[in-house]
């Protein structure tokens, strides 16, 4: 197992160089269109910034479709199906694993709208060079975990998502933190203090911004997918970004229930009452799959659903995008650096000395991009309440 890795680091290691390079190029065009197009044309930036993003995100999808041979199958009724990647939608779903992002990004793929996917995310990755600096310029709702802040900043970006003439995704992870069974104690112990009923698979859902994002976008945008996320890992890997790096196949299934916008409550109790239930009917589904290994058939559900008919494993094939922009990139980025470090190792013992760091400084990059994807030790889940009890 150890001798794998090592052998997987090299190439993986090259991978992440042209993801650098090249990040670090396109955060350049970024900045420039930022400065030069926005204020004239954002209409314009948009389209633009869509490629410049596509470009850089496809290196990631890129790790999970190719590199790893990953997968995550939709199932869904076929209407949903249809309009999945031609209109706008929130996209609430479970986080439970630390590569439930590249897996969404994988559905955005399918759909054909990686570039417009839009996220929530904390602050402080927002100065993280290239994937922070690209979320900047791609317009990402940033947070503090400051409820009186990030009302504001919500206010202000939230809504201008609707105005965007191409098709967006906005991703909602309403936990506001990833699962570990220290958060999920801590989840269950305020539910019996409040009078709710606690999840077995998940943690309550905090309210407040979903309340926000549902107000702005009542009207703008037409619906909510309610995506459950669970992992096969009879066949598959364990859901980490290490195993994906290192070439293991990750076997994701979402079931997907397309909701519109309209039928969430207004009244921000009822629509608190509404996101709760919501998190309760993933977490009997996740139960199911724990348990039967395959999620429950629409038949099963009654009335109490909004499929319009039988549900269905949907895929769509690979692209070869991800290749062609991976060997494009690879051409531009590669050879010039090669060489540079080549020509460092043959010169002075300083200039080995400044290769030997470089190649250094990229490996701890790349440890701390795996990292970044394991649970924080900073979440404030426990010490804080999910909501305020609802009546």
């Amino acid at each position: 197992m150890l001798a794998l890795e090592k052998f997987m680091f090299l190439p993986v290691f090259i991978l992440f160089i042209n993801l650098f390079v090249s990040g670090l190029i396109i955060n350049v065009i970024q900045l420039l269109l930022w400065m030069c197009v926005r204020p004239g044309s954002p209409w314009l930036y948009q389209k633009l910034n869509y490629y410049l993003l596509y470009v850089l995100w496809t290196q990631i999808v890129f790790i999970g479709e190719w590199w790893s041979s990953s997968t995550c199958a939709v199932l869904t009724d076929d209407d949903t199906w249809s309009k999945m990647g031609k209109e706008h939608a929130i996209v609430i779903m479970n986080h439970s694993f630390e590569v439930d992002w590249l897996m969404g990004w994988m559905v955005c793929e399918q759909s054909r709208l990686l570039a417009s996917s839009k996220v929530f995310i904390k602050k402080s990755i927002k100065w993280i060079p290239i994937i922070g600096w690209a979320w900047q310029f791609g317009e990402a709702v940033f947070l503090e975990r400051n409820w009186e802040k990030d009302k504001v900043i919500m206010g202000k970006q939230v809504k201008n998502l609707g105005d965007y003439a191409d098709p967006v995704w906005l991703l909602l992870f309403a936990e506001g933190t990833r699962f570990t069974p220290a958060k999920h104690a801590a989840s269950v112990e305020f539910a019996n203090k409040s009078g709710l009923q606690p999840l077995q698979h998940l943690l309550l859902p905090r309210t407040k911004g979903f309340l926000l994002t549902v107000e702005y976008l009542r009207g703008r945008f037409p619906a909510i997918y309610c995506a459950t996320l669970a992992f096969n890992c009879k066949e598959g890997a364990t859901p980490t970004l290490k195993n994906m790096l290192l070439g293991r196949r990750v076997i994701g299934e979402m079931l997907l229930e397309r909701i519109p916008l309209e039928d969430v409550p207004e009244n921000p109790q009822e629509a608190s009452k509404w996101l709760y239930e919501n998190y309760h009917h993933k977490d009997r589904m996740l139960d199911a799959y724990k348990k039967e290994g395959a999620f429950p058939s629409a038949d099963s559900f009654g009335k109490n659903h909004h499929f319009q008919g039988p549900i269905r494993s949907h895929f769509r094939p690979r692209r070869l995008w991800p290749v062609i922009i991976m060997l494009a990139t690879s051409y531009i980025t590669l050879p010039p650096v090669l060489y540079a470090l080549y020509a460092l190792f043959c010169s002075g013992i300083v200039n080995v000395l400044i290769a030997v760091s470089l190649v250094l400084a990229v490996g701890y990059a790349l440890y701390k991009l795996v990292a970044l994807t394991r649970v924080s030790k900073g979440s404030s889940y426990g010490r804080s309440s999910p909501e305020k009890k609802i009546s």
